[in-house]
């Protein structure tokens, strides 16, 4: 007898089982087993075999023979069912006409045959943004505050209230034809209108795409271009700056302004944001996404060529929020608060995923992102994690000496971008009483893919010398997130803290290739980014940045860190920056040259050559810059790292 039915006495079915014909003797079946078996298409595989063409005939005769009323039998149907109850109710009944076999539709989910049981596979959740992040923050967090800077003053509002807003803003997004898979641009600073878009656009299957507001209107406009965004919305403060990038698109784009200041003028050419808002009808639900479905795209500075664009899924948006929660990363919960100092226009769009996943309270400080500014934040809101750049943290500590402010609500300030020198991480540690926390991130990397922090082998009393080191690292790479240093063939080179190679990464959400572009062989490699960093990796796997490839100097064989002299040069008390770039050289092929700002009561007596002097004692003599300037200012990137690539071409003959 075929395995989906069997021969037993009338009334000894047993749970799950329903009858089938009406007398003593008459075949039972296993209802759930029949059904699904009736399904599929004869001489199919399932389950590793092939059904015989006797089984093949028993299945269609017991899955189409009329099925008794028997109380047993119709409850066994109450069970969810893909079709609904109803249509198995009437089957039961014998009042429901019971299709062929061939016109019978196919299950949606999986089903693993065992035995003579079928089972049915429970579907997975997936990881996406309207189920993950924006619901968590709507159901389990919705009292937690949400504070930006909006003109002069601060608004506060709630998760619950920003997620309101989102399913509004959804709504009317749809009512102006966003579609899922659509690209929608932002031009805006870090207040809770931008906050709402990072929430509304991606839960409604559409594409976030947050423009950096400081690149040039060419760039601005390059970027809209190639991510093919439909729709903008912009800072009203910021109107004026996309009116200039509006004149190079190859096609005119739809506007919404967002109200971010006092000026209450109108542009008859845009949409008000707050009108919208108010006759929208928010979206109840959201749709259901694939994981692997596009969520933001982000574009990188443009600062060796075109920008490039990078789109992240919401699966990894999801992973990369969850780990910001572990105690070896930001450590973020509902009992922290974050203040968020990269703006949200730029690569590290990941922000506010975090803290919503996690139900922190957030903290935007609008676009004043001035020392005086954040600590006057820091004093009123007392925010305990703090996540910026490290190239603000000179101006920070300068104003903390003249002026003390209150910062002792953060526990440790998160800081990325560009190497923090030991001296600056120092005064933080031992004068204004918080750590710095060195990552290592990018734009193809989702903002960090890297986190620093004492070792459990270096015990309770690490000496000056260890927490130098750890303090100076880029730490080690977060779960999920591969990183080694490599070759130009591709060859894992040594853990050793000395053997120099380029870093490379991979994980969910490290990018494996450019949008529209594809990978790129000289930035990805068997599935590998190579960032263009040369640096170590030690025996525990924490990393150091010896220096951007670019950026070092090849000297007669030699290379010379220009991330180490700089350091250096930050240890003598009157050098408040400096930068090393590489010069041509007709004897050695390059030499370092040295540009330094002094402090002001320091400009006079101070000179590039007692420089010289200070760093001889500190560093081998071949690495000593034969000319260190003082300058007034250094340029910067629209991200406030130093532009060394206009310093070289400043001195691409020499000194100037």
């Amino acid at each position: 007898m075929p395995r989906c039915a069997a021969t037993v006495r009338a009334g000894r079915a047993g749970p799950g089982r329903a009858a089938v014909g009406g007398g003593p003797g008459q075949k039972w079946s296993t209802s759930t087993t029949a059904w699904a078996k009736a399904q599929r298409r004869p001489g199919r595989r399932h389950g590793g075999r092939r059904l015989s063409a006797r089984a093949r005939r028993a299945v269609t005769r017991t899955a189409t023979r009329p099925v008794t009323r028997s109380r047993r039998a119709i409850t066994n149907t109450l069970r969810p069912r893909p079709n609904g109850n109803s249509e198995y109710l009437e089957r039961a009944a014998g009042t429901h006409p019971v299709p062929e076999l061939k016109d019978r539709p196919r299950r949606q989910s999986a089903l693993h045959v065992k035995g003579s049981r079928m089972q049915q596979a429970v579907p997975e959740v997936p990881l996406t943004i309207p189920s993950m992040i924006t619901s968590r923050a709507e159901k389990l967090f919705a009292g937690r505050p949400v504070v930006s800077r909006v003109g002069e003053g601060l608004h506060r509002s709630t998760w619950g209230e920003v997620v309101e807003r989102a399913r509004r803003l959804a709504g009317a997004l749809r009512e102006l034809g966003i579609r899922p898979g659509d690209r929608v641009a932002t031009f805006a600073g870090s207040t809770h209108r931008h906050v709402e878009t990072y929430l509304a656009v991606p839960s409604m299957g559409a594409v976030l795409h947050t423009v950096n507001t400081s690149l040039p209107a060419e760039q601005v406009a390059y970027i809209v271009d190639h991510a093919d965004d439909s729709i903008v919305l912009c800072d009203r403060s910021l109107l004026s700056e996309w009116r200039l990038a509006e004149k190079h698109l190859s096609r005119p784009r739809r506007v919404i302004v967002l109200p971010d200041s006092t000026d209450t003028s109108r542009d008859g050419a845009a949409l008000d944001y707050e009108a919208l808002l108010a006759a929208a009808e928010p979206v109840e639900t959201w749709p259901v996404l694939e994981e692997s479905a596009p969520a933001h795209t982000s574009y990188t500075t443009g600062t060796t060529g075109r920008p490039k664009g990078v789109v992240f899924s919401h699966r990894s948006t999801v992973l990369q929020s969850f780990c910001t929660g572990l105690t070896d990363a930001e450590g973020l919960s509902s009992s922290e608060t974050l203040l968020a100092l990269v703006p949200l226009g730029l690569s590290q769009v990941g922000l506010p995923f975090a803290a919503a996943l996690h139900g922190s309270a957030l903290v935007l400080p609008g676009r004043d992102l001035t020392p005086a500014g954040v600590c006057e934040l820091v004093e009123k809101e007392r925010p305990t994690v703090a996540v910026g750049f490290g190239a603000a943290l000179t101006g920070l500590l300068d104003h903390w000496r003249a002026q003390h402010p209150d910062l002792s609500s953060l526990k440790r300030m998160v800081c990325g971008g560009s190497p923090v020198a030991r001296p600056i991480s120092r005064a933080f540690d031992e004068e204004v009483g918080f750590p710095i926390v060195q990552v290592f991130g990018m734009t193809e990397t989702s903002g960090h893919g890297s986190f620093s922090g004492l070792p459990a082998e270096v015990g309770d009393s690490p000496t000056e010398e260890t927490r130098g080191y750890y303090a100076t690292s880029q730490g080690r790479p977060l779960p999920l997130v591969e990183m080694r240093i490599a070759d130009d063939a591709g060859t894992e080179m040594a853990r050793d803290g000395h053997t120099m190679g380029e870093l490379q990464a991979r994980g969910p959400w490290v990018a494996r290739e450019y949008s529209r572009e594809g990978a790129q062989p000289d930035k990805f490699m068997d599935g590998w980014l190579r960032t263009g960093d040369v640096a170590v990796i030690d025996e525990l796997g924490y990393i150091r940045i010896v220096d951007r490839m670019k950026d070092l100097v090849k000297s007669d064989g030699e290379w010379i860190s220009s991330l180490k002299l700089e350091e250096q040069l930050l240890n003598h008390p009157a050098v408040v920056e400096a930068a090393v770039v590489a010069v041509p050289d007709a004897k050695t092929g390059e030499r370092p040259l040295a540009c330094v700002v002094l402090r002001a009561e320091d400009g006079e007596s101070v000179t590039g050559e007692r420089l010289r002097e200070f760093l001889a004692s500190r560093v081998a003599a071949s690495w000593v810059p034969d000319t260190i300037e003082p300058v007034a200012a250094l340029p910067k990137t629209s991200i406030g790292k130093i532009d060394k690539k206009t310093l070289r071409a400043r001195y691409s003959e020499g000194t100037a």
